[in-house]
């Protein structure tokens, strides 16, 4: 195999034309650059050189060769740099798994453009999955970032921040009774029909919905489903009735929809959490540290 060393000493040497100078510029004494170089020529089975007294001349095998190593070199400069940038974490790939509402509040988005400030060398690949599914994905080692929901019950050897969070509010058809009012209260709010999260998509987060809901005083009546919520915003606007959707989709929601605040009671806020490996990738650190704790 080549020596990346003696590739560098042939490439003063054929530049300057000189054992001499070329000692000189490699900070070395001339008789091991000289070594050096003839050590060279016998490894690859041919002269590079044509000598006359002490100046050296390339000879054709010698300036393709020149050419050659100047591009090993330099991808050898470019292996190391990014190698150095990626054990710092400003550099590689980092697969990130999401929830919409992620998406949906925008954090999402200030995590990714400040990672593109800090790091734009690193390459992102994504993955819409499940809360539960970005836990398996990441202790398996498949992904190296998630952002969902709040954690019921950690995944041994994770860690999980909150990064974001935000109320909820009740999205009503504008010819409904409620959508001329300020606020919603939870006697207005006892049987109305729901469009609610699918219960086998997420247990324990249509469990903790409609829990909530339950504590503030009112009873929903679960007449409809919807996993997308710009689907259930949809649904609203066709009058097929009210959804409690993320503040965030109020710039979204379409028309037909107004969303107000519902009951005082309802005390559940939407939660983003960043979840990563208890010792994270650079890149998934450096993530990590530009996002903020909420």
């Amino acid at each position: 195999m080549l020596d990346l060393q003696q590739l560098h000493y042939f490439v003063a040497v054929a530049e300057l034309e000189s054992i001499a100078r070329a000692a000189e510029r490699l900070h070395i004494s001339q008789s091991p650059l000289s070594r050096q170089i003839i050590a060279l020529e016998t490894r690859i089975g041919f002269s590079l050189f044509e000598r006359s007294g002490k100046r050296l001349n390339l000879n054709l095998a010698g300036r393709r060769f020149l050419a050659e190593s100047k591009a090993l070199l330099s991808a050898a400069q470019r292996l190391e740099a990014r190698a150095g940038d990626e054990s710092k974490g400003l550099a590689g790939n980092l697969t990130i798994g999401y929830v919409e509402s992620a998406m949906h509040a925008g954090v999402f988005r200030r995590g990714m453009l400040a990672l593109k400030r800090r790091c734009p060398a690193a390459g992102i690949q994504l993955q819409a999955l499940r809360t539960a599914d970005q836990f398996d994905a990441i202790r398996q080692g498949a992904l190296d970032v998630g952002f969902a929901h709040r954690a019921h019950g950690m995944v041994a050897n994770l860690e999980s921040r909150r990064i974001f969070e935000e109320p909820y509010l009740l999205a009503v058809p504008v010819g409904h009774r409620l959508a001329s009012e300020a606020s919603s209260t939870a006697k207005a709010l006892d049987g109305e029909d729901f469009i609610f999260l699918p219960q086998h998509l997420a247990p324990a987060g249509h469990a903790q919905m409609l829990a909530a809901c339950q504590l503030a005083g009112f009873e929903p009546s679960l007449r409809h489903e919807a996993a997308d919520p710009s689907v259930a915003l949809e649904l609203v606007a066709c009058g097929l009735g009210l959804a409690i959707a993320q503040a965030s989709l109020k710039r979204i929601a379409p028309p037909g929809v107004r969303l107000i605040p519902l009951p005082k009671g309802f005390v559940l806020k939407l939660e983003v959490h960043l979840i990563t490996n208890r010792v994270p990738t650079p890149l998934a650190e450096q993530l990590s540290a530009l996002l903020p704790t909420v």
